[in-house]
């Protein structure tokens, strides 16, 4: 894993149902596995390059996640395509644009496309 790129743990459930979640409907790419104290964990390559590792925890809570995206309209789109139920419409906040939505496990993601509001 290139540890000079991005990279979120994500707390799950049940592995094998966040992985198929993640791969089949915001589409992410299987990157690698690698062994965490005896547990195999997915890692996932996001559009922009950076990861998620997926880790199995028996009670996991839920968190929000914020993932960096270099065109939240796009991802919109593709991610409405494929039907993601919790999928908010992109918003304009102090940060960017951003859009929202929920996996399986029910942690909240945040896709954000950072944008500099300042007069340059």
């Amino acid at each position: 894993m290139d540890f000079n790129k991005g990279y979120r743990v994500v707390f799950v459930k049940c592995k094998e149902t966040s992985l198929s979640f993640f791969m089949n409907v915001p589409g992410f790419a299987f990157y690698e596995n690698i062994e965490i104290q005896g547990k195999e964990c997915p890692i996932l390559k996001l559009s922009n390059d950076d990861f998620v590792m997926l880790v199995e925890k028996d009670c996991a809570e839920k968190e929000t996640i914020v993932l960096k995206t270099d065109d939240c309209l796009r991802d919109y789109y593709l991610f409405k395509q494929k039907s993601i139920t919790s999928l908010t419409k992109p918003r304009y906040v102090a940060k960017g644009l951003e859009l929202c939505f929920a996996d399986p496990n029910g942690n909240q993601f945040i896709m954000l496309e950072e944008r500099d509001y300042t007069d340059a």
